[in-house]
């Protein structure tokens, strides 16, 4: 592993802050007009909405790298505005579990989902191919993170699926055929 820099990997980390400072502005300005909503809020809010079942405290702090008492703040807040509601493990009373009200469904699957995919959608002004490729280095770049201690969990997706099965081509035997690139699709 390298670990010496050059004056092009430092452009890139000031270019990567940048773009994740803007891309963060971007996001916040499509999240409509709910008041006092927050990156970290519609996350928290869209990720129960994707497990669609109850999910301990630690485990929403730990995907979102957030401290027990940051949780414990952000979880409060949304439970004081009845978006979220908070209760025991029925196994283990001390695992406390979070789960959306339906006041939180409603406003995460009616307004802050839509708001996301309009987010998204700046992604669509680059081509597929150079959106592939750019996920393809995201990817490379987590792995080394990952390499080096980092956790960098990536989350599941339709797109990654999809990039998957679009590195595969089908022979004549009829069987997928791997290209030279399929580890860019998570292929080893």
């Amino acid at each position: 592993m390298a670990d010496q820099s050059d004056p092009l990997s430092e452009e890139l980390l000031r270019t990567f802050g940048a773009v994740y400072k803007g891309l963060r502005q971007w996001v916040r300005s499509h999240m409509g007009a709910e008041p006092g909503m927050t990156t970290g809020r519609a996350g928290l809010l869209l990720g129960l909405l994707e497990r669609d079942e109850p999910v301990s405290m630690s485990a929403l702090g730990a995907a979102r790298d957030l401290t027990p008492r940051s949780m414990t703040v952000l979880v409060h807040g949304l439970e004081k505005e009845g978006l979220v509601q908070r209760t025991r493990h029925a196994d283990d009373r001390r695992v406390t579990l979070v789960s959306l009200t339906p006041a939180g469904r409603a406003l995460a699957s009616q307004q802050l989902l839509p708001a996301g995919k309009q987010a998204a959608a700046l992604f669509g002004e680059l081509s597929e191919h150079d959106r592939t490729e750019l996920l393809r280095l995201l990817r490379e770049v987590a792995r080394h993170l990952q390499l080096r201690g980092i956790d960098t969990p990536l989350p599941p997706t339709a797109a990654r699926n999809a990039a998957r099965a679009t590195s595969q081509r089908v022979q004549p035997g009829g069987g997928p055929r791997r290209r030279h690139d399929d580890r860019a699709a998570g292929h080893r």
